[in-house]
C-alpha cells in the first residue's frame, strides 16, 4: 500500500468514525455509486467538511481489497497483540472458500456460513462473493447466511461496512437487520442460543483466521476461557488452539471447516491436548503446509491451510506446497498418514516415507540423548536486567557497572560467571560474552539472610533496594520467593559441573564446551557431564550433519530457517552406542565433513 496511505490511516486511526466516514465516502466516489438509505446512508455527509481533501485523496486507489488493507492498517498495534488481528492475503482466502464451497455437500442456497473471529470480515465478504458467483441469489440473502463473531466492537463495525459496500457495487442496499455481525470472546459465546443456526444444528461452513497471541500475551480472563475447552485445558495454549474445537463443536454432522493457522500445533508441547482431540474423534483432516515460506510478511510465522469435517477417518491427508500452488488454485498430491501412526506426544511427523524411516533409525539407535545425559535449563531471575550485568570494570574487590546513569559497585564476594547460550556459537566467544549476576545465595545455594546480606555485601544490597520495586513487581506482586532480593525461580541455582552450551533456538547446531564448573546459564540449555573428553565427543556428534537433519525434521520450526532447540525436541535423539574406539577416531577426525561421513555410515542413512 501507498506510504501516503498509511500516513493518511495513521492519522485518523484514534478516530473510529472519521476513518469510516472517509474509506465509505473515497470508495462510493471511486466507484461512483449514490447511498441513500441502507446501514451505508449515515457514514456519508453531503454538506463540505474538513474529510473532503482526504476523501478525494483515497478515492484515486479504493477498490474493496484497498479497503480490506485500510481496515488492518488501523488496527492498534496493542490489538494485534492481545486478539491476534491480522490481514489474511485475498490469495489464501480465495483458495479456502473455494475449495470448502467446492466440497459441501448441502445446497448454498440454505448453507449458514461463519467466521468465529473475522475480524473486519474479509472471510464473510469473499464467501459472499463466492456464492453469489455460484448461485445468483441476491446479496440480502447471502448476507443474512453470513454469522461473524470478533472480540472486537470496532472490526465488527467495519465488518458491516465491508459487506454492505461490497453489495452496494452491485446495486443492493444492506439494512442494519440484515447483519448477523455479532461483538463476543469465542470461546464462551453461544451460538446455539441463536435460533436460526439452533435449528440448522450448527453451521454448515466454518472459515477463518483464527488469532495467533502466544500464550504469555493472554491475559487472566481469557486464560480462564480457554479451560473451558479440552484443547486448551492444561498448558499454556495458544490463543489459536482451541478455535478447531469450537468451530467442530459448532459444525452441523455435515458440516465443512477451512483455517489458516501457524502450524506449531504439529508438534508444539502445547497442542498435545489438540494433536489428542483429533487423533480421538478421527476427524476428517486435511493439511496444506506452507513450511518455511511466510504467508504474513510481517508476521514471522510458519502457517498451513487446514480442513475438517466430522466424517470419520482413520487417517488425515498432508501436503507440501508452494504459495504459487495455491494462487494458481492447483490440486495437491497428499500423503496418507494414519492417526494411530502419530505420536501425539512428542509431537507429528508429517514428513515423507524416506524421511519418517530416517528419523526411526535414528531415534532407535541407541538410548536417547535425555536418558544418557543430564539436560537443564538456565535460571529464572524474572528480572535478569537487574540482577545480571557486564562490568565496566573491575578491580581486587569489585565489579562496577552502569545503570540508569548512576554507577554501582558490587562485592566481587556476591557475583558469579554468566553467560547467555543463545548468543553462543564458539568457545573463543566465551570470554567477550561471559557476565555476572548478582548470587544472593551461599556456598550450599541457600538464600542468604537478609542482615547478612547488609553485613557482609552492602553495595550490592544498596544497588538491589534500588531497584526493589522491580524486583516486588514480578509476578504481578504475588510472587513468594523467599526474600525480596531472591531469584524468582530457584530452578539450577545448583547446578554444577563441565557442559555443553546450547540456544533454545537455532539455525544450525552449536553446542559450546566450557570447563567452568560454576559459571551459571541463563536462556538456554546445558548437558553435563564430568568427562571433559566425552562432552567434546558428544559436541561432534550434536553438531553433526545427522543431528541437524534430525531437528530440522521433529523440531518445531521457526521465521527466518531456525528451529527449537528446546530440551522436549532434543532429548529423543538415538546416540548410537559408540565404543571408546569409536569416539577416539570421531575426536582424531580433522575436517567436520570427516565427521559428517562417518556418523552417517554409524547410523546407516542417506541424507
Amino acid at each position: 500500500m501507498d506510504k501516503n496511505i498509511n500516513i493518511l490511516i495513521k492519522k485518523y486511526s484514534d478516530n473510529e468514525s472519521a476513518l469510516n466516514k472517509l474509506v465509505v465516502s473515497a470508495f462510493v466516489q471511486a466507484q461512483n455509486l449514490t447511498i441513500t438509505d441502507g446501514y451505508l446512508a449515515s457514514f456519508i455527509d453531503n454538506e463540505p467538511n474538513d474529510l473532503d481533501e482526504d476523501i478525494e485523496f483515497l478515492s484515486q486507489k479504493c477498490s474493496i481489497e484497498d479497503i480490506i488493507h485500510i481496515f488492518e492498517l488501523a488496527i492498534p498495534q496493542s490489538e494485534r497483540t492481545t486478539n491476534g488481528a491480522v490481514y489474511t492475503p485475498k490469495y489464501i482466502r480465495d483458495y479456502i472458500v473455494k475449495q470448502i464451497l467446492h466440497s459441501t455437500k448441502q445446497p448454498l442456497a440454505e448453507c449458514l456460513c461463519a467466521d468465529i473471529s473475522c475480524g473486519c470480515g474479509a472471510f464473510l465478504y469473499t464467501l459472499m462473493e463466492e456464492i453469489h458467483q455460484r448461485t445468483l441469489l441476491s446479496y440480502k440473502i447471502i448476507i443474512q447466511h453470513l454469522y461473524g463473531l470478533d472480540i472486537s466492537a470496532v472490526s465488527i463495525g467495519r465488518a458491516k461496512i465491508l459487506l454492505a459496500l461490497g453489495a452496494l457495487q452491485h446495486g443492493e442496499t444492506i439494512e442494519e437487520n440484515d447483519f448477523h455481525l455479532l461483538c463476543g470472546d469465542a470461546t464462551t459465546y453461544d451460538f446455539k442460543a441463536i435460533p436460526t443456526v439452533a435449528t440448522n444444528d450448527g453451521f454448515d461452513i466454518i472459515v477463518g483466521n483464527p488469532p495467533y497471541v502466544r500464550s504469555k500475551n493472554i491475559n487472566t480472563e481469557a486464560k480462564k476461557n480457554l479451560s473451558l475447552w479440552e484443547t486448551s485445558k492444561v498448558g499454556n495454549a495458544d490463543l489459536y488452539i482451541p478455535f478447531f474445537e469450537i468451530g467442530m463443536t459448532l459444525l452441523n454432522a455435515n458440516g465443512l471447516l477451512g483455517y489458516i493457522t501457524v502450524n506449531t500445533f504439529f508438534k508444539s508441547v502445547n497442542a498435545r491436548s489438540l494433536r489428542n482431540y483429533f487423533s480421538k474423534n478421527q476427524f476428517s483432516l486435511s493439511i496444506i503446509d506452507f513450511g518455511e515460506q511466510l504467508v504474513f510478511k510481517k508476521k514471522l510465522a510458519y502457517t498451513c491451510l487446514t480442513f475438517l469435517s466430522k466424517s470419520p477417518a482413520s487417517s488425515l491427508l498432508y501436503a507440501r506446497a508452494e504459495l504459487n500452488d495455491v494462487i494458481e488454485q492447483k490440486n495437491f498430491v497428499y500423503s496418507k498418514i494414519n492417526y494411530d501412526s502419530l505420536d501425539n506426544h512428542k509431537g507429528w511427523n508429517l514428513n515423507r516415507t524416506d524421511v519418517l524411516r530416517n528419523i526411526q533409525l535414528i531415534e532407535n539407535a541407541g538410548e536417547s540423548l535425555g536418558k544418557k545425559y543430564t539436560i537443564k535449563n538456565g535460571i529464572a531471575t524474572l528480572a535478569n536486567d537487574i540482577f545480571i550485568f557486564r562490568p565496566t570494570h573491575e578491580d581486587k574487590s569489585f565489579c562496577y557497572l552502569q545503570k540508569d546513569g548512576t554507577e554501582y559497585r558490587i562485592e566481587k564476594g556476591i557475583c558469579r560467571n554468566i553467560i547467555k547460550p543463545n548468543i553462543l556459537k564458539t568457545e573463543s566467544e566465551i570470554p567477550v560474552k561471559e557476565e555476572k549476576i548478582i548470587s544472593p545465595y551461599d556456598i550450599d545455594n541457600n538464600l542468604i539472610t537478609e542482615d547478612y546480606f547488609i553485613q557482609q555485601y552492602p553495595n550490592a544490597y544498596l544497588y538491589l533496594s534500588a531497584y526493589r520495586h522491580v524486583l516486588d513487581a514480578r509476578d504481578k506482586g504475588e510472587g513468594d520467593y523467599g526474600a525480596w532480593y531472591a531469584f524468582g525461580r530457584t530452578q539450577a541455582i545448583a547446578d554444577s559441573g563441565k557442559k555443553l552450551l546450547f540456544p533454545y533456538m537455532s539455525d544450525l547446531p552449536h553446542f559450546v564446551y566450557t570447563s567452568q564448573k560454576d559459571m551459571m546459564i541463563y536462556c538456554g540449555y546445558a548437558i553435563y557431564n564430568e568427562s571433559e573428553t566425552e562432552l567434546l565427543f558428544l559436541k561432534r556428534v550434536l553438531e553433526s550433519s545427522v543431528f541437524d537433519y534430525y531437528m530440522k525434521n521433529t523440531s518445531k520450526p521457526y521465521a527466518t530457517g531456525y528451529y527449537s532447540y528446546a530440551k522436549n525436541y532434543v532429548k529423543n535423539f538415538g546416540l548410537y552406542p559408540f565404543t571408546e574406539e569409536q569416539k577416539q577416531h570421531i575426536l582424531s577426525l580433522k575436517t567436520k565433513e570427516e565427521v559428517d561421513q562417518y556418523i552417517k555410515t554409524i547410523y546407516g542413512i542417506a541424507i
